[in-house]
């Protein structure tokens, strides 16, 4: 056995079997079994049918896996595929949406509100992403934690998934298959029900049913019947469904409790083993679909502005095509703008234009600012390997003329002057 501390445990245990102690008083020493399975043991020591018991003590045990693993493997579906968008999303969000968000602001183009949107959040994400993400992500983990782990406030978790068709069925068929089958178990090998249904009330996960076992508990260790109990808890058949508490009572009246219980338990095994395959299926179109709206959304907010840019180049160079130049230096499509010369025109080639590209910055973009100085105000950024005209420069800034018609001073580390023949 490779595990150091089952390993102690095991020890323990056999000290104490050798010194007399009986089994039960071991198991319970070692602070590792539940009660029920404690009860068990005992009941099986008096009784001289230990080994049957230890064998209900497997399949208690195994039981409780397979609904745990129900639940488990009704949720890894949508988890992976919501796990996989937020990765895909985070990585959009990072490395492309800045750059959409730097080319769409030189377009002089009426944009969309899909678009503006987009402009914004590549805008805030490039510039603060790296801090905002892991903020996101550790508010995120502590909601769940509290909502969903923390003792004071699960319930709160509980309640929500109780809120969802499809979720509250599984949840409400895996913990009645578990109500029938340990209550059923128990009281069969001979526990008290009271007993039965502490040990019931510490197995089960969900408040909403401890609450409900403790209530028939100390009702029937008051000497009530099932029936009488059930009534005198406030909205028990939202719990445990009214045909089910009419089986417990008819059980109890003819004495076959044990069995009763045991038949629920397995009707509800079947029916929760159908609700996690139709849970599945129902939730993949579901999923599919936020996917795909969260798809199209972008590629909309891309495609809608390239269509407006064709269209109104196509309609400026129909009506004046002399403005064809101007109009592809204006609205760009792509990041790089190719230098362009004309020989028709002599005005155009005895004028000296000053122009420069800009160098890669680590980051792939460069700061534009208001003024030649690094305190200067950020107005723009533009991206690695554009071209630019500047008119001036001053003390190692150039002011360079942008494709809306606005300038600013970039700074010379980051530019190389491109030379007129």
């Amino acid at each position: 056995m490779r595990s150091r501390s089952m390993k102690r445990v095991l020890k323990v245990l056999r000290d104490d079997i050798e010194s007399g102690s009986p089994l039960w008083k071991a198991f319970q020493k070692a602070r590792i079994f539940s009660d029920h399975t404690i009860s068990l043991v005992r009941i099986g020591e008096e009784s001289g049918k230990l080994s049957q018991n230890l064998k209900l003590i497997a399949e208690q045990d195994a039981k409780e896996r397979a609904l745990r693993s129900k639940i488990r493997s009704a949720m890894m579906y949508p988890v992976f595929v919501m796990s996989i968008t937020v990765i895909i999303g985070v990585a959009i969000a990072l490395f492309i949406l800045p750059r959409l968000a730097s080319v769409f602001l030189q377009l002089r183009i009426d944009l969309p509100f899909l678009t503006k949107v987009l402009i914004v959040a590549g805008k805030f994400l490039g510039d603060y992403g790296h801090i905002a993400f892991p903020i996101i992500f550790f508010v995120l983990g502590v909601i769940i934690y509290f909502v969903f782990y923390y003792s004071e406030t699960k319930f709160i978790g509980q309640k929500i998934l109780f809120s969802f068709p499809g979720v509250k069925e599984l949840l409400q068929e895996v913990e009645l298959t578990r109500f029938g089958y340990l209550l059923g178990t128990l009281i069969n090998a001979g526990l008290p029900v009271t007993t039965a249904l502490d040990s019931l009330q510490k197995a089960t996960l969900f408040l909403q049913y401890k609450s409900l076992y403790t209530h028939l508990r100390d009702s029937i260790d008051e000497g009530n019947s099932f029936q009488k109990s059930f009534l005198k808890y406030r909205n028990s058949s939202k719990l445990i469904p009214v045909t089910i508490q009419q089986l417990l009572f008819a059980g109890e009246l003819s004495g076959n409790l044990s069995d009763t219980l045991l038949k629920i338990s397995v009707t509800y095994e079947v029916k929760a083993e159908n609700t996690t395959k139709n849970l599945t299926i129902i939730l993949e179109p579901i999923l599919l679909v936020i996917v795909w709206l969260g798809v199209v959304s972008v590629a909309l907010a891309v495609i809608i502005p390239i269509y407006s840019l064709i269209g109104g180049f196509n309609n400026e160079s129909s009506e004046n095509p002399e403005q064809i130049i101007t109009i592809e230096e204006a609205k760009i499509v792509k990041n790089v703008i190719e230098e362009s010369t004309s020989s028709t025109s002599s005005i155009t080639e005895m004028k000296s234009v000053n122009k420069l590209r800009i160098l890669s910055t680590g980051i792939g973009y460069l700061n534009v600012r208001d003024k030649p100085t690094i305190q200067g105000e950020v107005i723009n950024k533009i991206q690695t390997g554009e071209i630019f005209e500047y008119t001036n420069d001053d003390g190692g800034w150039y002011k360079i003329i942008l494709y809306d018609g606005k300038s600013g001073w970039v700074f010379k580390e980051y530019v190389e002057i491109i030379k007129t023949q």
